[in-house]
């Protein structure tokens, strides 16, 4: 027995010791570099493209089979200049001989050494690399199958994966958009199966003009089980600038149907100053707005569409929570059910533009126009969206309005979209509403239906339109149409009712008995003809108990017949007149007893001026009322001679 096995010790130790002479005699007379040529003409007859081997190759048989290589330069593609679209310093992989007999990959370091890849499109849209990725029509498209399960072999295994000193680049001439990656490095633990390894990865990202470059580390634990088609991402870190992003999730069936959950982080940063550092540049009304973000969510997410449970995103002062989701991320379909504590909308918008310059009046009309240009709205991408969702806000201040507990209602379908019902508590009052827009037609339609009640009106235009003229508790409600969507069309467009009514309130600049006893004197002094205007004083108030009336608007026509005013210093007040939205212009008619005045002009500057036809009026009624009493007396004198 003994000496059986010393034979069979011998013999392996002989074809071991075959194969290191082997081994040894191949690389001493086999020189790769010998084939240089005909690597170089395989290359240039699979891609079109000149492959320069500037440096030597090297390669061992025992106990590792591996190939290490110099300095390689990949020509680009044609049209796209000269520089290289791909070079290396140095690029090798090393793979354990003895564990191939078994059927298993066993690979030693692999390295990747200075890789410089240029990549860009055209103006055309061509990319430098479509030659590549394009099969030749000999060529069968390779059967898909998954890593590790290729015929023949059991398991591969890698100690470690090295990527140093890369840089990579992105032109794109089409939209002029440039992006580089410097100094990546890469590095990774033993990878054994599915067993977890540590993976650290860093560059520096470029972008802009001048270019601006930002630092960004992530370091990982990655498991990959290939038979299970199973990931897990353990304690992710993402460090973007100031910006650190923390992860942790799963994923199942990675290669065939990819599908994950887990937790996300954003720990507090500065947008505002992360993004200055990209090169992009954000112009808000405050200044101080968008300096601090934080998130924290759950999420799944497979190819097709992506959800958010318990979303907490805080910025500036606002708390942000609820859920989101998007589904089928070709044609996206969003839901969202989402409460806000308290905004104030007004600081992120644009900064106010400043006043536009006096325009010349020989060109004053083609400025005008120009300057008023309205901004396209992309109806399609309005037909495709699709919405469903609800949004709560506390605290809201937009276009210097004040609301409490507003609740928004939004759905979108096929170029439908509605905003409503909506609720919100607004200046001691309710507001209620629905409005709609209808873009499913060659031209938008817009249709509301608003109200408020028991609103408090003179801090809420005071807040609204700086205007502090007009005081009362109000009642408003409008149901109103409108074509287009810019400022001017829906002026021009607008159609419907609304009605108004307001109680123990004032209108301040204007004090209507002040302009009627005026009026009055003028008549007992033979003066009308010369009282061109009245000029009411910034002190004169109009106070009332009662105010109300209803309007019929006709594009952009408001026509009111029907004001009636209640007040303790004048009796009889009533209005008709109309307001030219698109014109800015009003042609109004105030009547008290049997004096009127005419209210016209630009909505900026309003003039007021005696209604003499109504004084002339009351006095051919007035001669009319005489004559008639006159009348009156004879025919009783007459009858009083008869009896």
């Amino acid at each position: 027995m003994k000496k059986t096995l010393k034979i069979l010790g011998i013999a392996i130790g002989g074809v071991l010791a075959l194969f290191i002479v082997l081994a040894v005699t191949l690389t001493l007379l086999f020189d790769p570099n010998d084939y240089k040529g005909k690597i170089i003409e395989a290359v240039k007859d699979k891609t079109g493209r000149e492959l320069r081997i500037e440096g030597k190759l090297g390669w061992s048989f025992f106990p590792w089979i591996g190939i290490e290589t110099g300095r390689l330069e990949l020509a680009n593609a044609p049209g796209f200049g000269t520089e290289a679209f791909a070079r290396i310093d140095g690029a090798g992989a090393k793979v354990e001989l003895l564990p191939l007999l078994r059927k298993q990959v066993v690979v030693d370091t692999v390295f990747l050494d200075g890789l410089k890849l240029n990549l860009a499109r055209n103006a055309a849209g061509k990319t430098n690399w479509d030659d590549l990725t394009t099969p030749s029509k000999t060529e069968k498209p390779a059967e898909k199958t998954i890593p590790g399960k290729e015929p023949g072999v059991g398991g591969i295994g890698i100690n470690k994966v090295d990527i140093r000193q890369a840089d990579v680049t992105w032109k794109d001439q089409r939209s002029g958009e440039q992006y580089a990656v410097h100094n990546l490095n890469l590095k990774t633990g033993k990878i054994i199966g599915s067993t977890p390894v540590d993976m650290q990865l860093s560059f520096d990202l470029e972008r802009g003009q001048p270019p601006v470059r930002t630092r960004v580390d992530l370091k990982s634990k990655l498991g990959l089980d290939i038979d299970g088609q199973k990931l897990e991402v353990i304690g992710l870190t993402l460090s973007l600038g100031d910006l650190t992003l923390l992860a942790s999730f799963k994923g199942t069936h990675v290669f065939d149907a990819p599908a994950f959950n887990g937790t996300l982080e954003i720990s507090s940063f500065n947008p505002r100053a992360l993004m200055d550092k990209l090169g992009v540049k954000i112009e808000t009304a405050d200044k101080n707005a968008l300096n601090k973000l934080s998130l924290k969510t759950k999420f799944s997410a497979t190819t097709d569409s992506a959800e958010l449970k318990d979303l907490a995103i805080h910025f500036d002062d606002s708390r942000l929570n609820g859920s989101l989701a998007v589904r089928h991320f070709a044609k996206p379909a969003y839901q969202f059910d989402l409460t806000l504590d308290q905004i104030d909308l007004d600081r992120y918008m644009p900064p106010a533009a400043p006043a536009p310059a006096p325009v010349a009046a020989s060109g004053s009309k083609q400025a005008a126009t120009a300057a008023a240009k309205p901004v396209e709205v992309p109806l399609s991408a309005l037909r495709a969206l699709a919405v469903q969702g609800k949004f709560r806000v506390l605290q809201l201040k937009a276009m210097n309005l004040r609301s409490n507990d507003a609740v928004v209602l939004i759905t979108a379908d096929n170029g439908l979209i509605t905003l409503g019902p909506n609720q919100a508590k607004l200046y001691s009052g309710k507001y209620a509403g629905r409005t709609t827009l209808d873009v499913r037609g060659k031209t938008p339609t817009i249709t509301i239906d608003e109200s408020v009640s028991g609103v408090a009106l003179a801090p809420m235009l005071k807040d609204a339109l700086q205007f502090d003229k007009f005081s009362g508790t109000a009642n408003l409600s409008a149901k109103l149409t409108a074509q287009g969507l810019d400022a001017n069309q829906i002026k021009e467009t607008l159609n419907g009712t609304a009605s108004f009514a307001v109680q123990n309130g004032s209108i301040k600049g204007v004090d209507v008995k002040k302009m009627t006893d005026t009026l009055k004197a003028a008549q007992r002094d033979n003066l009308l003809q010369k009282l061109t205007e009245l000029k009411p004083q910034t002190s004169d108030e109009t106070r009332f108990t009662q105010l109300g009336g209803t309007a019929q608007i006709t594009n952009g026509l408001v026509q009111n017949n029907d004001l009636k005013i209640q007040s303790p210093d004048l009796l009889n007040v009533t209005g008709k007149g109309s307001a030219d939205l698109p014109k800015e212009t009003l042609n109004y008619r105030v009547a008290s007893g049997d004096y009127g005045i005419i209210v016209s002009g630009p909505f900026s500057q309003l003039k007021y001026k005696a209604d003499l036809s109504a004084v002339v009026k009351g006095k051919v009624e007035e001669k009319k009322s005489e004559v008639k009493e006159k009348l009156e007396q004879k025919l009783k004198d007459k009858f009083k001679l008869f009896r």
